[in-house]
């Protein structure tokens, strides 16, 4: 009889307990291929994170691919609610985010952790709210410092360049490969490795990071290290999206982005960057040169002033974002022990 009585109680009391809410689940899609080392090593560990953190508050949903999410449409696909959570670089919308492509101006050196560190905090600062306002930027993806390569010819100077199509990503670029005689050519990165086979270019200013995925290194054979500027993604969400949560998700979410995970993804690339260079050295058919201090020099001199002066003519309050960033690249710089 006790047994029966306990057994009666205890249903009673299942019965007015509530059921747990299911999770909230939120679709991310990364626009890329789903063996895509930026997949590998940030976006699916990222959500795999998440996950395991939320005690049921959230699920993140990873989807891969260009069929959901593409270079193109990843705004939209975000605004019109067909992913929650996206990620995108910025240099492919440049007309909405003018003010945030400070970070792929050339001459200005420093590592992928030391951007990271410098836009997340121009970031908080609000110099960015005209252009990210309307988002919650979960965390930023900085691209490292991108280089100079050639298919078939030497690559010691910069000089080198006379002749040669070159595939750029930005109009700054786009002065450097003018004012040494070249050719500048604005392909898209997935088109690279038919371009340069087929001729249609002779080399580009690529990341390393581009080529184990792109297998940039079967048509290219010399490199040129210096600073040509980097760039900058996010992971991202709608604003009124990520306010509509439940507490507990972006209590979750909130645990999870930021600064600080933007420092842990600039210093994973400077992994992969470094490790994607290996990747191409030990191929052993490629030759990998330094600009020498005093070319650079000349660079700056040359063409320094008119490179900024490039992006403060097209930028919203151009200079003012300029001299931030500037001077948060050197702040980080020292953070990170880069310069004195």
């Amino acid at each position: 009889m006790r047994k029966k009585l306990t057994a009666m109680c205890l249903a009673g009391m299942t019965a007015l307990t509530p059921v747990a809410s299911a999770a909230e689940t939120l679709t991310f899609g990364t626009g890329n291929v789903v063996i895509h080392p930026l997949n590998e090593r940030i976006m699916t560990p990222w959500a795999e994170r998440v996950n395991a953190s939320a005690d049921g508050a959230v699920e993140i949903v990873v989807r891969h691919g260009q069929m959901l999410v593409n270079a193109d449409n990843y705004m939209d696909r975000v605004t019109d609610d067909v992913v929650q959570i996206a990620f995108g670089m910025l240099v492919f919308n440049p007309g909405r985010f003018p003010r945030a492509l400070v970070s792929t101006i050339p001459l200005i050196e420093g590592s992928a952790e030391a951007s990271a560190m410098a836009f997340c905090s121009m970031y908080e600062a609000g110099a960015f709210d005209a252009e990210l306002g309307d988002l919650v930027p979960l965390f930023f993806v900085p691209f490292p410092q991108s280089s100079a390569h050639l298919n078939g010819a030497p690559l010691t100077s910069l000089s080198d360049l006379e002749g040669k199509k070159i595939m750029v990503g930005s109009p700054t670029t786009s002065q450097i490969v003018s004012a040494y005689g070249g050719t500048p050519l604005s392909i898209i990165l997935p088109e690279h490795y038919q371009s340069m086979q087929r001729g249609t270019a002779d080399g580009s200013f690529m990341t390393f990071t581009a080529f184990p995925a792109f297998r940039l290194d079967e048509v290219t054979t010399d490199h040129l290290k210096l600073p040509l500027g980097g760039a900058t993604g996010m992971v991202f969400m709608d604003r009124a999206r990520f306010e509509a949560l439940p507490d507990a998700a972006r209590a979750v979410l909130d645990a999870n982005s930021g600064c600080a995970v933007t420092r842990e993804v600039g210093a994973e690339v400077d992994r992969w960057e470094a490790d994607s260079q290996a990747y191409v050295e030990a191929k052993g058919s490629h030759t990998i040169n330094q600009i020498a201090p005093a070319e650079l020099e000349t660079l700056r001199a040359d063409l320094g002033e008119q490179l900024f002066a490039s992006f403060i003519d097209r930028a919203p309050d151009g200079q003012v974002i300029l001299d931030q960033w500037m001077a948060a690249m050197a702040a980080a710089r020292r953070e990170l022990g880069e310069i004195d």
